[in-house]
């Protein structure tokens, strides 16, 4: 599996050799006006290699996974050479390297004659790295051209293998159907519902999603062949599709399932297509088409089911939501599938182990399906094998192998099923999938900061639609798609994930496979097994991350650190001027100008302290925190692309600044914390009237501001603000908005610490509000009862506010349900529940 070390070299050589602002030392060398035009064409040949062979790879073609051997292998080399080379030019100048020296000398930069250029030791030594590379990589391009021609000649005989394998796990699935289905009662009827009670007489496709081995094809045959299920459709078809479907042995499977159809060799397609719809065309029918992973598979068949107006039902399973989108737009005959609680898991291992235990063998036998954690492919692999184990020794002695190394061996049979998945993905989602095996089992994943790492070792890409954040976003999202990972946190308004997990046998599988290509080496947490030659590899480690702040004591000027996470004091960083490709820092104070690395893009800072860039910088996506007296127009002319600005400061000062950050038309995200105040503070302020030509604004977050309440109405000429926060941010007893102030896209109103009294205001104010939250709100006397008319309405957060407010928010929700909308969630908390300086500080707020 090369993707994981190609995708880090091709972004190594983007970064050394092809950025629009490369390393001064590289350039002072001139390693890359001598290899141009070598590097570019060596680049191309990787990215168009690992796409054909992300085409060719399936399972069982040995020939090119050897090429996949040798891709990797070859990215390794090549990219540790790179590497080495640009580290030692940094051992060889004498002077002190400092930031600003770099950017003036390239500024004049040496005029060597072309016969200087190419007797430069490290200019001819790179020539030999590439063009060794570029002769390996045309060898692997010739042999795979070979064997992709023998593929065609001789149909691709590993579809087939594959097609086998599908229809082994089928039968598996039926062999198992007699059985009693444990822990899945609720699903059952909700599935049994969608098929034969709502009442809709039009053709409808039910979609059954879930990660693999969760009990999709289980749940479906027991309804399948639940006797009220039969008696309600005049004719029923089942038929598997699998990761490489086969639209004749589809077609052939559900003609089958009706009846016996002889020899079907001498029918074309068209035919038993023809055939099909015949069958099914007047009669009320329910057809299962199990295990689909594209919507080309859905589409071979698709044809064949009649739309009569009987009721008939299309009863889908897949792991993909987009299968799922693709099939049909009723999100109401969708059903996500649920891991199982505890009391069904351990009902389920007792009885997939046959026999009737005592309480000793309860002890041992509980906290091991615990570790299972509710996937029932998990549980049934485990209890197969305990269900061989007669004697309570024999279960303890298993008990303790499961702590110990043997652990995956007893997930190999679920890892070979869930690994289908893993296949499916593309080259570049398989590499980030992989990569999640870095945290630690069960450990709560955050987005954006997966994000960065992500970006930092090279596996996404930005492009000129789309940024680095936006990407790996969609990566997110589709591994969610695909039940590849377990959502645990969304943003505040429910669009983006912000805090995910893996599934324990996911997890294991990661690093298993991370272990095989050499992409992770697992180290005790002693460090007893820390291999020796990886402290002589230490000067190339490009991310710092770690878990506990405590696991650092000096960090070193690293020439090819590219991430530096937060919580860092400054005493514990060398100066990193040799960082030129740092992309993610986080620091206390900005005494050495990090603004000068042209890569860097999440820059977060106590005080910042040094001057804007000397060139635009086309890179920098967020920057935090800034004081007024930095919210210059020339600073942000220099940083035109940043989405994420925090600033903190004077009250009067903080307002000022907002005038100035009209250069940033692609801003996103602001928070504004007026955090400083004297004497000579105003009472109140007018917000300043230039934040309405921010119309890229999604997020706005206030503090401690002291503007007018009624001033605030301004913010609703913002046509794309979604979010917005004001924490002690207005000052004055009455908020009150004119008839045709409405903030139309408002997902999320958030008001902490004020004196709010009185509230004006209707449903169209806010017509598209999903959450309000309503925190030390101590004299507000209710929310606008208007707000019943929100049909959007999710929510309402309340914490330290009158029963007044609590009894409004109460009578929304009865109206609410006179209305027939949502059904309002009105949470009541604490006080103590709630603490915005907890969030203050959180760098994935705005």
């Amino acid at each position: 599996m090369a993707c994981v070390a190609v995708a880090s070299l091709v972004r190594t050589i983007e970064l050394e050799f092809l950025q629009y602002q490369p390393r001064p030392l590289v350039l002072h060398n001139h390693l890359i006006s001598f290899n141009k035009d070598l590097i570019q064409s060596f680049h191309q040949k990787l990215g168009f290699l690992i796409t054909q062979l992300d085409e060719e790879r399936i399972d069982g073609v040995e020939a090119v996974k050897r090429l996949e051997t040798k891709l990797r292998d070859l990215a390794f080399r090549v990219e540790d050479e790179i590497e080495i080379l640009v580290a030692d030019l940094y051992d060889e100048d004498e002077d002190e390297v400092k930031i600003a020296d770099l950017v003036l000398k390239e500024e004049n930069p040496q005029k060597d004659t072309e016969g200087e250029k190419t007797t430069q030791p490290y200019c001819v030594k790179l020539h030999q790295v590439f063009q060794s590379a570029m002769e390996e990589i045309e060898a692997i391009e010739e042999e795979l051209v070979k064997i992709k021609n023998m593929d065609e000649a001789e149909g691709r005989k590993t579809a087939h293998d594959v097609l086998q394998r599908s229809e082994v796990l089928s039968f598996q699935h039926d062999s198992h159907s007699k059985e009693e289905m444990v822990g899945k009662i609720d699903e059952f009827e909700i599935i049994k519902k969608l098929l034969t009670e709502l009442g809709c007489k039009e053709k409808k496709v039910v979609s059954v999603i879930g990660m693999g081995g969760i009990g999709k094809t289980t749940l479906t045959r027991k309804v399948y062949e639940d006797p009220l299920v039969s008696i309600h459709f005049d004719v029923r078809a089942w038929v598997v599709a699998s990761q490489l479907h086969n639209k004749r042995q589809m077609l052939v499977g559900l003609l089958n399932s009706i009846s016996e159809q002889g020899n079907p060799e001498s029918s074309t397609d068209e035919d038993l297509a023809l055939k099909l719809y015949q069958c099914l065309k007047r009669q009320r029918y329910m057809v299962v088409v199990d295990d689909v992973w594209s919507g080309e598979a859905w589409d071979d068949v698709s044809n064949c089911f009649p739309d009569d107006g009987n009721g008939s039902r299309v009863l889908l399973t897949t792991r993909l939501a987009e299968v799922a989108n693709y099939t049909s737009s009723d999100n109401d005959f969708f059903h996500h599938m649920q891991l199982l609680d505890q009391t069904d898991s351990w009902n389920l291992f007792c009885e997939k182990t046959g026999k009737s235990r005592g309480a000793e063998f309860e002890i041992i036998g509980k906290p091991i399906v615990e570790k299972c954690k509710g996937l029932p492919l998990a549980i049934v692999v485990v209890a197969g094998l305990f269900s061989k184990l007669n004697t309570l020794n024999e279960w303890e002695n298993i008990a303790k192998a499961l702590d110990s190394s043997t652990t995956t061996t007893i997930a190999a049979t679920c890892l070979k099923i869930l690994s289908l998945s893993y296949n499916h993905l593309p080259h570049h989602l398989k590499a980030c999938f992989l990569y999640l095996g870095v945290f630690p089992e069960d450990n709560e994943i955050n987005a954006n900061e997966l994000s960065r790492l992500w970006s930092a070792e090279g596996l996404v890409k930005a492009s000129e639609n789309e940024n680095f954040d936006t990407v790996a976003e969609r990566y997110i999202q589709e591994l969610m798609d695909r039940n590849l990972i377990l959502v645990s946190k969304w943003s505040c308004c429910g669009r983006r994930i912000k805090v995910f997990g893996v599934h324990d046998l996911m997890h294991a599988f990661c690093v298993k496979e991370a272990q095989e290509e050499n992409l992770l080496h697992v180290v005790r947490e002693n460090g007893s097994d820390f291999p020796q030659r990886c402290f002589r590899w230490f000067k190339l480690l490009r991310v710092f991350f770690f878990i506990s702040y405590r696991m650092y004591k000096n960090i070193v000027d690293l020439v090819h650190l590219r991430y530096l996470p937060p919580a860092l004091d400054n005493r514990m960083i060398m100066e990193l001027f040799k960082a030129w490709n740092l992309q993610t820092l986080y620091i206390c104070s900005d005494n050495r100008n990090y603004l000068e690395f042209p890569q860097l893009q999440y820059f977060r800072c106590v005080f910042i302290t040094g001057h804007p860039p000397k060139f635009v910088h086309q890179n920098l996506q967020s920057l935090s925190w800034l004081s007024p007296n930095h919210c210059t127009e020339e600073f942000f002319t220099h940083v035109p692309n940043v989405k994420k600005i925090q600033i903190a400061g004077a009250i009067r000062e903080c307002n000022d600044c907002i005038e100035n950050l009209v250069n940033l038309q692609q801003l996103e995200r602001l928070y504004i914390n007026a955090n400083r105040r004297d004497y000579t503070s105003p009472n109140m302020v007018q917000i300043n009237s230039h934040i309405v030509l921010l119309k890229s604004l999604k997020r706005l977050k206030f503090r401690s501001n002291w503007f007018e309440w009624n001033g605030i109405n301004v913010l609703c000429k913002l046509p794309r603000l979604e979010v917005l926060k004001l924490i002690g941010a207005c000052v004055g007893e009455l908020w009150e908005l004119p008839e045709d102030d409405k903030f139309c896209q408002l997902i999320v109103l958030e008001i902490v610490a004020t004196n709010l009294k009185d509230w004006k205001a209707t449903g169209d104010h806010f017509p598209k509000l999903e959450h309000l939250c309503l925190f030390s709100c101590r004299k507000l006397k209710e929310i606008p009862s208007g707000f019943a008319e929100i049909s959007r309405l999710k929510s309402i957060q309340l914490a330290g506010c009158r029963s007044s407010v609590v009894a409004s928010a109460e009578g929304i929700k009865e109206e609410q349900l006179d209305y027939l909308n949502n059904i309002v969630n009105v949470v009541v908390a604490e006080q103590r529940c709630y603490s915005p300086d907890s969030e203050l500080e959180s760098d994935d707020e705005a």
